[in-house]
């Protein structure tokens, strides 16, 4: 738990812009603005599969069992679920731009600049960061990932390391979240502000008339 209380403060730090302004103080600009994202990437991935899930699920195998016996009926539902929580993760990952998410087309810019004599650019339009996406999935709900790795832990069996870690994980994505939308709407001002009343953060408000 305490493991993945640090992931959960650094991996937050690690997106906001003091930190990226620090880092560039240190590093310079170029590569905070092409090779940050890969680097925070992929220390992310390190972090949770081989440092929190060892400490978590190789430590305490004896937690595995399932705590309850699901009726033939609640597993075709869960199964439903489940599987609707892996859509909306790739819906959500695609819309993205995936590639971008994860850095890789910042690193191919950066390199560009680097060996292929591009000329450097000082705006990237990146998603989340200088463009607001409020169509698609992101027209229902405005943290679709975080809700569909909710979904998707939820409906992976009642064994109690998944309920531990889901109960860590449903932490995280509240406090991160919050610190997430603070971080909008110093980017995107009352257009964000205008997107958090027609959006719900975590479940669609059905019904709600939207703003032109």
């Amino acid at each position: 738990m305490a493991a993945f209380a640090v992931f959960g403060l650094l991996h937050s730090i690690g997106a906001q812009e003091p930190f990226k302004n620090a880092l560039a103080r240190w590093t310079g600009s170029f590569f905070v603005d092409y090779f940050w994202r890969l680097v925070y990437c992929g220390l992310s991935y390190w972090a949770l599969y081989y440092g929190i899930a060892a400490l978590h699920w190789a430590r305490n195998v004896e937690y595995d069992y399932w705590l309850i016996a699901y009726p033939d009926w609640l597993w075709r539902v869960v199964v439903v679920l489940h599987l609707g929580s892996v859509a909306l993760l790739y819906t959500a990952f695609l819309q993205s731009d995936y590639p971008e998410f994860l850095g890789f087309k910042q690193a191919y810019r950066g390199l560009l600049v680097m060996f292929g004599g591009s000329r450097a650019s000082t705006n990237l339009e990146l998603f989340g960061t200088h463009r607001l996406v409020v169509s698609g999935v992101y027209r229902w709900v405005r943290h679709p990932m975080l809700v569909g790795g909710l979904l998707f832990l939820l409906t992976s069996g009642p064994s109690l390391n998944n309920v531990v870690y889901t109960a860590m994980y449903t932490a995280y994505m509240l406090i991160g979240g919050y610190f997430e939308e603070r971080r909008m709407i110093r980017i995107f001002g009352e257009d964000y502000r205008r997107y958090q009343r027609q959006v719900g953060a975590y479940f669609p408000r059905l019904g709600r008339r939207r703003e032109a």
